[in-house]
C-alpha cells in the first residue's frame, strides 16, 4: 500500500489534556506519517472550562481536532475515533481503496471500544450517569479483570497471529488500531 502524499497538508491543531489518554494515538499516528500538527495540551481545567462555555468543543469534550484548510475555512472534529480515522486518511495510513480492509480497521477500532467500556464505566460512573457502591464497584473491577479483558485480549492476539505483516487489521502499515490498542495497552497493563 502507498502511502498518500498530501500535496498541501491542512494546518492541524489537537486539543487535549496535558496526558496521554485518548490523544497520544493521535500524537503518535502524526508524527509517524510526517505530519504537522499543533499539540495543544490543557493543563488547567479552567481552560477546559472555558472552552466548554463558549461553545468551542462540539460534544463538550476533548480531544478536539482544528483543521484549517488553505481557503481559511477551519473545521472542528470531535471524538477520538473520528480524528484518528481523518488523520489515518490524510497520511494514506487508513485503506481508502479496499472496503474489506477498511472494515477489518474498523471492527479491531471498535474492540477496542468493546474491551474498555467496563473499565471505563467503572472508573467514570457520574460521567455516565451511575452510581456504584464500593461492593459493586470491587466485584465489577474483579469480573472485567478475570472474563472480560481476557476474552477482548484473545481476540486481539488472535488477529495478531493470524496477521502477514504483523498489523492488528494486517495492513501494510500501522493503521489507527495498531496506534490505539499500542497506546491502551501500555496504559491498562501495569509495570513491573
Amino acid at each position: 500500500q502507498k502511502r498518500r502524499k498530501v500535496e498541501s497538508q491542512p494546518r492541524l491543531k489537537l486539543y487535549y489534556f496535558d496526558i496521554k489518554g485518548k490523544g497520544e494515538p493521535i500524537r503518535l499516528m502524526a508524527a509517524y506519517a510526517g505530519l504537522e500538527l499543533e499539540d495543544f495540551r490543557i493543563s488547567d481545567r479552567s481552560q477546559f472550562t472555558k472552552m466548554k462555555e463558549n461553545g468551542e468543543l462540539p460534544f463538550g469534550q476533548l480531544p478536539l481536532l482544528e483543521v484549517c484548510l488553505d481557503d481559511g475555512t477551519k473545521h472542528a472534529l470531535p471524538q477520538s475515533a473520528a480524528i484518528l480515522r481523518y488523520v489515518s486518511k490524510l497520511a494514506g495510513l487508513y485503506p481508502a481503496d479496499d472496503w474489506i480492509a477498511a472494515a477489518k480497521v474498523d471492527a479491531a477500532l471498535d474492540q477496542e471500544t468493546d474491551a474498555f467500556i467496563g473499565p471505563t464505566v467503572v472508573s467514570y460512573t457520574t460521567r455516565f450517569g451511575i452510581v456504584f457502591d464500593d461492593a459493586t464497584k470491587k466485584a465489577s473491577i474483579e469480573l472485567i479483570q478475570k472474563e472480560t479483558m481476557p476474552r477482548h485480549l484473545g481476540a486481539i492476539e488472535s488477529l495478531l497471529e493470524n496477521s502477514s505483516t504483523g498489523w492488528i487489521a494486517d495492513t501494510a502499515e500501522p493503521s489507527p488500531a495498531d496506534f490505539v490498542w499500542g497506546c491502551r495497552l501500555g496504559d491498562y497493563i501495569p509495570s513491573r
